[in-house]
């Protein structure tokens, strides 16, 4: 998501993040019920992704820089994983805007980026006393549609493990959705339906 008051840009928190897979009667019903709770909508947009590299990380899951173009310009996005003070995995972001040579430059150096396009609506507003974001992204792959919810948290790295905890604890309680489990990334998904295992 894009850098928020608490996330200068440029600069890298941890990224609280928890992401659940949706049917399309849960994504329709959504936005009408994060209405009700107080969110205000932010954005509805199309984005672009390309993955520009990406590998695994020692701590487990995926590290990548992505390029993510769209209608207001172009952002590049890091992120890399991190232990906290108690050992735990964390994950970081950074992430700043590209001007258009840039964006091309980037593009032209990496032939074989993976793509993804996905329309997203974007709400804002407190979860658990925390300032959150939350999308909702719809997004076709080889003939199969996807629905998902991601709510996100920038956050010290200290404070991220909980975070997600009250994260998906809120979901859980809060909105009319099913989440006995956390979704795939998107970049996951990617490598899952192109057979890529770089």
């Amino acid at each position: 998501m894009s850098p928020s008051d608490n996330h200068p840009e440029g600069s890298a928190l941890a990224e609280a993040e928890v992401k659940v897979a949706l049917s399309a009667k849960e994504y329709a019903q959504l936005p009408a019920v994060l209405d009700r709770l107080g969110f205000t909508r932010k954005a509805k947009e199309e984005l672009t992704d390309y993955y520009l590299s990406h590998a695994r990380s020692s701590l487990g899951g995926w590290e990548f820089t992505r390029l993510r173009l769209k209608e207001d310009g172009a952002r590049l996005t890091r992120k890399y994983w991190i232990t906290d003070a108690q050992g735990s995995p964390v994950r970081m972001e950074e992430e700043r805007k590209v001007g258009k040579d840039e964006a091309d430059a980037l593009l032209a150096s990496a032939p074989t980026a993976l793509c993804l396009r996905k329309q997203r609506a974007t709400f804002a507003g407190n979860v658990m006393g925390e300032t959150a974001e939350i999308a909702l992204d719809r997004l076709e792959l080889a003939g199969h549609h996807y629905y998902f919810l991601e709510c996100e948290v920038m956050t010290h790295p200290d404070r991220a493990r909980q975070v997600r905890e009250n994260l998906l604890a809120w979901i859980r309680a809060t909105l009319p959705v099913k989440a006995e489990r956390e979704a795939e990334s998107m970049l996951e998904l990617l490598l899952r339906h192109t057979g890529d295992s770089r």
